[in-house]
């Protein structure tokens, strides 16, 4: 039975996760940092709610560093997903996503117990997997968005349009085009150069959220150092979440004073925002769930994965950022590659 209820979180957990930046995707998001504040309030009342269903149990103040560390990683998503797509950026932040989570794991860093694997040879092979299968995804290249209002540099405000750095903002009647096309190679440049940073940008917040959990589980580790903690991973649920709403608070508190009072905070980015935030809540109590009934050796490579493939899907079939022969091509043969190094690792342990 806890397999069937393991499996089911899974599921859930992939499906909102891969799901949950849909509608934020359609609106002009800016910089981010304002669709995350709004996110990370939606996220506190889903744990508000479990905190109540768990019965208000001893609130832990290290699971919020796990907050802090998914705070730091999220604050670069909606940079990157409106700089090379939903799809891509899940797909690469979820290989340092799953490789960062297996090294806390197998190695037993930062003070957690080690998981040495059943089959080290199939668990090293998995690894070798996720890794060339990201470096696959990084080989895509995404469409341009065809809408102003989903194009936005990497951390920039959506004002700061590509044709104003280049020609200073001057009407397409006023550009002259140089012979020899020099505009269209500096766009190319321009473009290139972006989706380079993106991706590192993506490698970099995959780390962070492989090392979410790290918190939870060395205490969950170390009842002789905690002994009135919850037992259960649901029971610092809101602990955890209170990390990432103070984060995130903090972030827009510097934000408004470094823009003196002036962010960019669209009224139509409300709704969205709070709707992604609920549906990372729900998946992320979801994936505490997975952990308790299949061990986060099991859970952790489905989980940081699978909601990838389902933002890569959103992206073919709805966003349209991933199109033409060689990007489906790579893309199919990367997700085929990475879901094998998954479930090796999840199954040599």
């Amino acid at each position: 039975m806890s397999v069937v209820v393991g499996l089911s979180a899974c599921a859930l957990s992939s499906i909102l996760f891969g799901s949950m930046f849909v509608p934020v995707k359609k609106c002009q998001s800016g910089n981010g940092i304002f669709v995350q504040w709004l996110m990370s309030a939606a996220i506190l009342l889903v744990g508000v709610a479990v905190y109540a269903t768990q019965g208000f149990p001893e609130f832990e103040p290290l699971a919020m560093l796990g907050g802090m560390f998914w705070a730091l990683g999220n604050l670069t998503a909606v940079p990157i997903m409106n700089t090379i797509g939903i799809g891509m950026g899940m797909l690469v932040w979820g290989t340092t996503n799953c490789v960062a989570g297996w090294a806390a794991g197998r190695f037993g860093l930062f003070g957690i117990n080690a998981t040495i694997p059943t089959f080290p040879i199939l668990n090293y092979f998995g690894l070798v997997m996720v890794i060339v299968g990201g470096f696959l995804f990084s080989q895509i290249r995404p469409n341009e968005s065809q809408s102003s209002s989903e194009r936005s540099p990497l951390m920039v405000a959506p004002d700061d349009d590509l044709a104003d750095d280049l020609v200073g903002g001057a009407d397409d009647s006023d550009v002259v085009v140089p012979r020899g096309g020099a505009v269209p190679t500096l766009l190319g440049a321009h473009r290139n150069q972006k989706r380079i940073l993106a991706i590192t940008v993506s490698l970099v917040a995959g780390v962070f959220y492989g090392v979410t959990f790290v918190p939870v589980i060395y205490i969950q580790d170390h009842p002789e150092l905690y002994p009135l903690a919850p037992k259960t991973g649901l029971g610092l649920v809101f602990s955890h979440y209170m990390g990432i709403f103070c984060t995130a608070s903090a972030f827009m508190i510097g934000y408004v004073i470094v823009s003196r009072n002036n962010p960019f905070a669209s009224s139509r980015l409300i709704g969205p925002s709070l709707t992604a935030g609920s549906m990372w809540g729900i998946a992320q109590s979801s994936w505490f769930v997975a952990n308790d009934n299949l061990s986060q050796a099991v859970s952790f490579p489905i989980i940081s994965m699978v909601p990838g493939v389902i933002a890569a899907l959103w992206s073919v079939f709805y966003f349209r950022d991933i199109s033409g022969l060689r990007n489906l091509r790579l893309l199919s043969i990367a997700v085929a590659i990475t879901l094998l190094g998954a479930i090796c690792v999840g199954v040599s342990k």
